[in-house]
C-alpha cells in the first residue's frame, strides 16, 4: 500500500506555493516542501535606483525537523501565505499527508459513483473537495447511467439543460413532461396547454 501512496506524490513534492509578499514589499517568494526537505526561496524586488545591485535571490534549505523549529522561516511563510498555509506546511513536515486529495479527480468521481446515495450525501459534508465531487455533473452522470436501464440522446440533451443530479432525482412523470417540453422547444411548437371545453 505504501508504494501506491508514494506514487501519488509527484517527484517527491508535497507542497509548492509561490506568491508576491504583501505590500509594501514587492518581493516574490516560494515555499517548496518535498518528502525530504523544506526549501524557502525569495527574490528581492526593488524600484529604487542603485539598490538593484543588492537584490540577490536567496534560498534556505532545511530538513522537516529544522523547519518545525525555525521561527524566522515560519514567520516569513505566515507573512506571505497566511496562517492556514503555514499550519498546512507544519502538518506536512510532521508527516500528516492527505493522500486522498492527490488522487486524480476522475478517479475519485469513479469511486464515489459506487457509493450508496446516503453515503454520497454524507461524503459531501466532509470537505470542499468532496462537496464539489458529490455535486458534480460528472458523478451524477455515472450514477444515473448505473441506475437507469436506457439513457437516450434526448435524455442526455435534457441533462445538459437541467443537470444529471436534477435528472436523477426527478420522478419519471416529471421527466416525461420535461422531455416533451424540450421536444417542443426544438420543434418550435412549445408546450402550450390545450384549452378546456
Amino acid at each position: 500500500m505504501a508504494t501506491s501512496m508514494a506514487s501519488l506524490v509527484r517527484d517527491g513534492v508535497l507542497l509548492e506555493m509561490a506568491d508576491q509578499a504583501p505590500a509594501p514589499s514587492k518581493d516574490y517568494c516560494q515555499l517548496l516542501i518535498t518528502t525530504k526537505e523544506v526549501v524557502w526561496r525569495w527574490w528581492r524586488i526593488t524600484l529604487r535606483k542603485g539598490d538593484e545591485r543588492r537584490c540577490f535571490p536567496g534560498e534556505i534549505r532545511e530538513s522537516h525537523d529544522d523547519f518545525l523549529n525555525d521561527d524566522k522561516v515560519q514567520g516569513d511563510v505566515r507573512r506571505v501565505f497566511g496562517e492556514p498555509s503555514l499550519e498546512h506546511a507544519l502538518g506536512l513536515c510532521r508527516g500528516h499527508v492527505d493522500f486522498i486529495t492527490r488522487v486524480p479527480k476522475p478517479m475519485l468521481i469513479f469511486l464515489v459513483s459506487y457509493l450508496e446515495l446516503e453515503d454520497i450525501s454524507q461524503l459531501a459534508q466532509t470537505n470542499r473537495l468532496f462537496r464539489e465531487i458529490c455535486n458534480s455533473d460528472e458523478l451524477w452522470e455515472h450514477v444515473y447511467e448505473r441506475h437507469c436501464e436506457n439513457v437516450t440522446e434526448e435524455m442526455r440533451d435534457l441533462a445538459k439543460d437541467v443537470g444529471w443530479k436534477s435528472m436523477f432525482f426527478t420522478n419519471k412523470l416529471q421527466l416525461q413532461v420535461q422531455l416533451r417540453r424540450q421536444r417542443g422547444r426544438k420543434d418550435g411548437s412549445g408546450d402550450s396547454p390545450t384549452p378546456a371545453h
